[in-house]
C-alpha cells in the first residue's frame, strides 16, 4: 500500500562521503611515499628520486581527493546528524598540509 509519509532521505551522506575520500586520499598519498622513498631508505642512495614527477603528476588524485573531503565535511558540519564532520574536516586540513611536505622532503633521518 501507498503511504503519504514519505521517508526522509539520510543526512549523512555527505559526512559519509566526506570520510571515504578522506581514507581514500590518505591511503593514496601513502601509497605514493612508498613508491617514493622506501628505495631510497632500502638503497641508502637517491637511485629512485627519478619519479619525482611521475608521483607528483599522480599526487593531483589524492590533492584533489582531500579537498573534496575538506569542503563537504564543512558543508555538512551545520547538520545535527553529521557529529564527525569537525573531525573528518580538521584531519583533512592536516593532510592538504603534511601531504605535499612529505612527497617532497621524504623521511627526515637524523
Amino acid at each position: 500500500m501507498w503511504s503519504p509519509v514519505q521517508p526522509e532521505p539520510s543526512k549523512t551522506g555527505p559526512s559519509t562521503a566526506a570520510l571515504v575520500l578522506l581514507v581514500c586520499s590518505a591511503t593514496g598519498f601513502a601509497i605514493l611515499w612508498a613508491i617514493m622513498w622506501v628505495p631510497v631508505l632500502l638503497t641508502g642512495g637517491a637511485g629512485s628520486l627519478f619519479l619525482y614527477p611521475i608521483v607528483f603528476l599522480l599526487a593531483v588524485g589524492p590533492w584533489g581527493g582531500a579537498w573534496t573531503a575538506l569542503v563537504l565535511a564543512t558543508r555538512s558540519r551545520d547538520q545535527a546528524v553529521a557529529t564527525r564532520s569537525e573531525t573528518v574536516a580538521a584531519l583533512s586540513a592536516i593532510l592538504l598540509a603534511l601531504g605535499p611536505i612529505l612527497l617532497w622532503f621524504g623521511p627526515v633521518a637524523t
